[in-house]
């Protein structure tokens, strides 16, 4: 099994943010990959076999909150077998 992720986020910096010209410091979520962490796996079934699964969610660097509408591994689900006949995956 594999536990990975990756934080993608920005820091900004605006002037004249108000009448008063005052700045404003913000993070935001990135804008390229999208921050996420997942669940990988694979496990060897015999006869040239394999069970596969990940899970993968998506989450604002800046609140933690989920991504995805908020659905818990939103990003990817699914389960699949792999074989001498290619690899069939369920989920989304």
């Amino acid at each position: 099994m594999t536990l990975y992720g990756l934080v993608d986020t920005t820091i900004r910096y605006t002037t004249h943010e108000n009448a008063n010209g005052s700045g404003k410091v913000q993070m935001g979520d990135g804008v390229l990959t999208g921050t996420r962490f997942g669940l990988a796996g694979t496990e060897d079934l015999g006869n040239g076999y394999q069970a596969l699964f990940v899970l993968e969610n998506g989450f604002l660097p800046d609140t933690g909150m989920a991504s995805q509408g908020g659905r818990l591994f939103g990003r990817k689900a699914y389960v699949g077998l792999s074989g001498d006949f290619g690899t069939l995956k369920l989920g989304r």
